[in-house]
């Protein structure tokens, strides 16, 4: 589980926003109860251990380049420095890779952000603007 952009979500303040957050990982039920325990997150976890949520969305597996590249080790490296400490994988799959998509009720797909690598990700203010823009159309 990549635990950067799960912590990013926390800083979202949906306060008096009818958005659900929810996220999906490729893992099994068991582990998400383990990370949900140490982590606290307010936020839904849905478990997908056969990745079908990842494949409708088309997310497919990244390259070992791009699990290393420059920009995710920078990432892990200014993470190192604050002191965040490298959790185990558990045998987790480092490269699949990751997403984040606004969907409304009915499941329409309003906004799509497939990400290029692990420290690839949207940032809060983006994901706020674009639940701004979605509820205004």
């Amino acid at each position: 589980m990549e635990t950067v952009a799960f912590d990013q979500l926390t800083l979202l303040d949906l306060s008096g926003n009818p958005v659900k957050l929810s996220t999906c990982v490729a893992n099994e039920p068991s582990r998400l109860v383990l990370y949900q325990e140490q982590h606290r997150w307010p936020f839904t976890i849905l478990a997908d251990p056969q990745r079908k949520v990842y494949q409708a969305f088309e997310l497919k597996p990244l390259s070992w380049f791009r699990v290393f590249s420059p920009p995710v080790l920078k990432l892990y490296f200014k993470l190192w420095r604050r002191g965040l400490k490298q959790e185990p994988y558990g045998g987790e799959d480092i490269y699949q890779s990751g997403g984040d998509f606004l969907l409304d009720s009915r499941g329409n797909v309003l906004y799509t952000y497939r990400s290029r690598d692990p420290a690839d990700r949207p940032t809060p203010q983006t994901l706020l603007r674009e639940i701004d823009r979605v509820q205004l159309a």
